[in-house]
């Protein structure tokens, strides 16, 4: 009887370091170059974003979230982004340049 206990607790909390692990992977960080002024919320990609001085962070996402379309919402509201990840991988300068294009005025666009 006390193995069976064992194992399954053993069990349960190997479960549970996998899903907090998963979960961990799942957060979509943006680094913000100017910080916001006061606690934000935004939904891009799919996901709420909550913005707080220069972070923004998607806690649960989805396919949607770590994309072009999320970061250049996020630009575009936010200013520009100086990091795009989501814990295994990050924007590279040429796709934050693109995504950064969001932030500037549309005659500035409209003239590159």
């Amino acid at each position: 009887m006390m193995i069976r206990n064992t194992a399954a607790a053993a069990a349960a909390f190997l479960t549970l370091a996998i899903a907090g692990q998963a979960a961990a992977q799942q957060m979509v960080t943006a680094k913000l170059e100017q910080p916001v002024a006061e606690r934000t919320k935004l939904v891009a990609g799919g996901a709420v974003f909550w913005c707080e001085g220069a972070e923004c962070v998607a806690s649960t996402t989805n396919s949607r979230t770590f994309i072009a379309a999320t970061c250049k919402d996020l630009a575009g509201k936010f200013g520009a982004i100086a990091a795009f990840e989501d814990g295994r991988k990050s924007f590279d300068a040429d796709r934050l340049s693109a995504c950064n294009e969001a932030a500037l005025p549309k005659t500035q666009v409209a003239n590159r």
